[in-house]
């Protein structure tokens, strides 16, 4: 079955109730959490001037195969997803890179490469994010099909 890799993070207001709630609604929404990373401390990105993120890495398993060519008919509903629990959970698009109560990126469909106006796949800035490497689960595949570990991600 298809799995999807996500990032989280969140920098204003009770940072871990964000993820805590993010994490409920995205697993009752879009499938089961097969994998969910400690959360942990990182100083911002892009936009340095900002409170530290608390980050995680989840894997969701979306109940249906990649092979199956459902996958890329099903990207805009998992974005739209994911960008409608960031404006329940009050993220408000401000400055790019700026503070957020959370933020959710779609980093691997399991080893699809796509784009499109609106998703690229995997996500276009995973590898200069340090704690996304950090926190991926051994044997995950990358895009190109090679199994990561954690030699390969430093």
């Amino acid at each position: 079955m298809a799995k999807l890799t996500l990032s989280l993070g969140s920098n204003l207001g009770n940072r871990d109730q964000y993820l805590a709630q993010a994490r409920e609604r995205l697993s009752a929404a879009l499938g089961q959490v097969v994998y969910a990373s400690d959360v942990i401390t990182t100083p911002p990105w892009g936009l340095l001037a900002q409170q530290d993120f608390r980050n995680q890495v989840l894997v969701i398993d979306l109940g249906f195969p990649t092979a199956s060519g459902g996958i890329r008919e099903q990207l805009h509903r998992i974005l739209e997803v994911t960008q409608t629990i960031e404006c329940d959970l009050e993220r408000v698009r401000h400055h790019k890179w700026g503070p957020r109560t959370l933020d959710i990126d779609i980093i691997f469909v399991d080893d699809l490469i796509y784009e499109d106006e609106r998703i690229s796949l995997p996500h276009p800035w995973w590898w200069y994010r340090s704690f996304v490497k950090d926190l991926l689960p051994g044997g995950l595949l990358d895009p190109h099909g090679r199994v990561l570990d954690a030699g390969q991600l430093r």
